[in-house]
C-alpha cells in the first residue's frame, strides 16, 4: 500500500449580482469545471496493483456545469417570493466487473473494452461491449468512466408580514430572518411593516417540481441495475432545503417581532 496521488482541476466561477429595481434582487453563481485524478482519495486503490495504466482520468468531483440563483421578489400586497434554483450536469462514476480478477480482496477490477464480439459473456451498454474477463492485452476502460444523469432541484418561499400596534417609524428590524432557508441573501421574510409588532407568515416550499434526483450510480456491469440508483440523493439544494427523502414538502412557518 502506497500513499500518494495526482490531482488536476480547472476552473472557471463566474458571480452576477443584480438589483433590477426595488422591487426584485437576485444572485446567480456558474462554475465551469474539469477535474483529473488518479485516486479519490483515502480509501481508493487501483484496480490493477500491478499496473496504473488508466487510473489517471475523471476525479469523482468532475462535474462539468454547476448554476445556482436565488433572491427575492416583492410584489403587491407586500408578498415576497424567495427562489432558490440549483442545476448541476452528471457526476462520473466507476464502471466495474464486480468481481476480484487480481486476487487483492477487493471488488474494484474495472472490464476490458471488447475486441471481439463474439466472445461469449460480453456486456452491452452505451459505453459499448465490455468483458468482465479482459484477456491479456486488453485495454481496460479508465477509471470513472462513466456519467450520471444532471440534477436540478427548485425551491420557493412565499412570506408576507402583518403589521400592528402602535407606529415606531423606521428604526424597526430591517433584515428579516436570517436562517438561511431560501435565496435572497439572509432577507427571505416579507419586510417588516412601520408597526411596533409584525407578524411574518411564510410558506417553505422544498423542491416544488417534485423532481427525483437519482443518488450514487451503481457502477458493477453485472449488476442488473447498472447505470442506475437504487437510492436518491440528498443535499443539492441546500441552504437547509436538504433531507435524505428529498419528495416534495411545505412548510409553514410564523414568526412574530417585536
Amino acid at each position: 500500500m502506497t500513499s500518494s496521488g495526482v490531482y488536476n482541476q480547472n476552473q472557471l466561477a463566474v458571480n452576477v449580482n443584480a438589483r433590477v429595481n426595488r422591487q426584485i434582487s437576485l444572485t446567480g453563481a456558474y462554475t465551469w469545471n474539469r477535474a483529473k485524478s488518479n485516486t479519490d482519495g483515502l480509501g481508493t486503490f487501483p484496480a490493477n496493483p500491478y499496473d496504473y495504466t488508466g487510473e489517471y482520468g475523471p476525479a469523482s468531483n468532475n462535474i462539468h456545469h454547476t448554476v445556482s440563483l436565488n433572491g427575492t421578489i416583492d410584489t403587491r400586497w407586500g408578498i415576497r417570493l424567495s427562489p432558490l434554483l440549483s442545476i448541476q450536469s452528471g457526476a462520473p462514476f466507476n464502471i466495474t466487473t464486480g468481481s476480484d480478477l487480481y486476487g487483492t480482496t477487493l471488488f474494484n477490477a474495472r472490464p476490458g473494452i471488447a475486441t471481439n464480439p463474439d466472445k461469449p459473456g460480453l456486456v452491452p451498454t452505451k459505453y459499448g461491449l465490455l468483458d468482465p474477463n479482459p484477456t491479456p492485452g486488453e485495454q481496460i476502460l479508465s477509471r470513472n468512466y462513466g456519467r450520471g444523469p444532471g440534477q436540478v432541484s427548485v425551491n420557493l418561499r412565499v412570506s408576507k408580514t402583518f403589521g400592528f400596534g402602535p407606529e415606531r417609524g423606521t428604526g424597526g428590524n430591517p433584515g428579516g430572518s436570517t436562517d438561511g432557508q431560501g435565496g435572497g441573501g439572509g432577507r427571505n421574510n416579507a419586510p417588516p411593516t412601520a408597526h411596533r409588532y409584525n407578524l411574518s407568515v411564510s410558506m417553505s416550499g422544498r423542491n416544488v417540481l417534485n423532481h427525483t434526483n437519482p443518488g450514487p450510480i451503481i457502477g458493477n456491469i453485472t449488476s442488473p441495475l447498472f447505470g442506475r440508483a437504487n437510492q436518491m440523493a440528498g443535499g443539492l439544494g441546500g441552504g437547509g432545503f436538504s433531507e435524505n427523502a428529498e419528495n416534495r414538502r411545505l412548510e409553514l412557518q410564523l414568526r412574530l417581532a417585536f
